[in-house]
């Protein structure tokens, strides 16, 4: 019996929805409004966000030391030299 009553009121509430017009919409007589979009990528978005960019301004007692090296990689292709790095931060 629940299920029937909620099929009926399903049915009803979407019959109802198809015969009522959204809110805005242009008298059934006017063609000169033009339909609202209804695809997602048609709708007004938000722009993208930048990320957030930290600065680190250490004291003038440090600096930062890198090494840099030239490494061999073992690729499928053969192998491959490329550079690596590596930094720290020390005091002067």
């Amino acid at each position: 019996m629940r299920t029937a009553l909620r099929i009926i009121a399903a049915a009803a509430l979407g019959l109802a929805a198809l015969v009522t017009p959204p809110d805005g919409a242009a008298v059934a007589g006017s063609t000169s409004a033009a339909a609202p979009p209804t695809d997602l990528s048609a709708q007004q978005q938000k722009p993208p966000r930048r990320p957030t960019r930290i600065t680190v301004v250490p004291l003038s007692r440090y600096y930062r030391k890198c090494d840099f090296w030239l490494a061999v990689q073992h690729r499928p292709s053969g192998d491959v030299i490329t550079p690596q790095q590596h930094c720290e931060w020390a005091l002067r």
